[in-house]
């Protein structure tokens, strides 16, 4: 049993390559991660509506998404490098300029500037990611990969739970964050320079959609989730009197636990039913909303509902990515991953918008509501199919 496991976990198999990018996509989470929940906090004490803040969240989406235009373009010119380098500088002066001009319109524009160049970073790792890969080890690369972005993501509001959101310390770590991806970028430029990515499309093909539907309904809602919860669960947790710290934790644990199980979950992905997996961790997103609502005086079952959720996302994008990888041909991968992400971030950008409206007209369990109809409507769809096609 135990030597099955560790066949299962075993990351030989995973190009050299997606080690290598991973190193990059850790220091980005850690950086965006502290970053996000610094500004949710801050602009919730700034008494900024929730509606205002979920379109100021929902605005980087807008940028991820936009981004799916155009970035085959910018890759032909420039080089994967370049296109990284200059994408951590812009993002860097976008996060100084929000602090000293913290206003809606400024984070609002900035946001969606940041998106832009994240997304075509992202775009084009995740495609090279799937394109290295294979059916037998694809979960796994995925999943090794996924987690090196969420370790980050779960790292960075650590530093929320330690040094707290007063003074100028936070942000003076926000912007070293932002700044320290510079030479780290630097240091595996050899490594990132012998990623030779293919000729990417230059016209987007939704056709894929009609391909498998269920794929990007599901990664369509986990964005929704995803969003919501980065951009509202703060204000959730602090219109119930938890401190910025608790809540630092909170997204702590619930990431770096979901984090640990990746392997596990992506060698599985590589064994089993990947729609029957989708299922079951949309159905984690059923549970922890609603324990969420009824238990949130017991940390212990907070705490218990945050790993859910943490477990759950980030599991639904390793599962759903290496599905298509698997549902179309290698030639395809590359705008089909773009597809991909333009719909993932599509749910993104809807997710905080429509959460926070929500929450305004009916107070916090608004933020349950939306979760829990966006989750019982991707698994209508799921299990639907599940009959139509086996």
């Amino acid at each position: 049993m135990i030597s099955k496991l560790y066949n299962y976990i075993d990351f030989k198999s995973i190009n050299s390559s997606v080690k290598y990018l991973s190193i990059s996509a850790l220091f980005t989470g850690i950086a965006l991660g502290f970053f996000f929940t610094l500004i949710v906090i801050l602009a919730k004490y700034k008494n900024f509506p929730e509606s205002t803040i979920g379109i100021i969240a929902g605005s980087f989406s807008l940028g991820l998404m936009s981004s799916g235009f155009f970035v085959s373009f910018v890759l032909d010119k420039i080089g994967l490098y370049k296109t990284m380098f200059i994408g951590i500088f812009i993002q860097t002066i976008c996060v100084i300029v929000m602090f000293i001009y913290f206003n809606p319109i400024s984070l609002i524009i900035n946001h969606f500037i940041m998106g832009i160049f994240g997304g075509m970073i992202w775009m084009t790792m995740d495609t090279w990611v799937n394109i290295v890969s294979d059916n037998d080890n694809r979960g796994k690369a995925i999943g090794f990969y996924n987690s090196a972005i969420t370790l980050g993501f779960g790292i960075g509001p650590l530093f929320i739970g330690i040094f707290g959101t007063d003074g100028t310390l936070p942000i003076i770590i926000a912007i070293g964050l932002m700044i320290i991806r510079t030479p780290v970028i630097m240091a595996i430029r050899t490594q990132v320079n012998n990623v030779k990515i293919p000729k990417l499309e230059k016209k987007l093909n939704f056709s894929f959609l009609r391909i498998a539907p269920f794929i990007f309904i599901a990664i369509f809602v986990s964005g929704i989730i995803d969003s919501s919860f980065s951009a509202l669960f703060p204000a959730y947790m602090i219109n119930e009197f938890f401190s910025d710290k608790e809540i630092g934790y909170m997204f702590f644990v619930g990431l770096i636990i979901g984090v640990f199980f990746q392997p596990l979950v992506g060698a599985l992905t590589d064994k089993i039913n990947k729609r029957l997996m989708i299922i079951s961790f949309l159905i984690f997103h059923l549970i922890w909303p609603i324990l969420l609502n009824y238990f949130i005086s017991s940390n212990l079952i907070i705490y218990f509902s945050v790993i859910l959720w943490g477990i759950a996302s980030i599991s639904l994008y390793t599962i759903t990515l290496a599905y298509l990888g698997e549902r179309v041909k290698v030639a395809e991968l590359s705008i089909a991953t773009s597809v991909f992400i333009i719909v993932f971030e599509f749910g993104e950008f809807v997710g905080p918008i429509t959460s926070g409206l929500i929450m305004e007209t009916y107070g916090n369990i608004g933020f349950i509501y939306s979760l829990l109809i966006f989750t019982f409507f991707s698994l209508f769809i799921g299990i639907i199919r599940s009959f139509i096609r086996k």
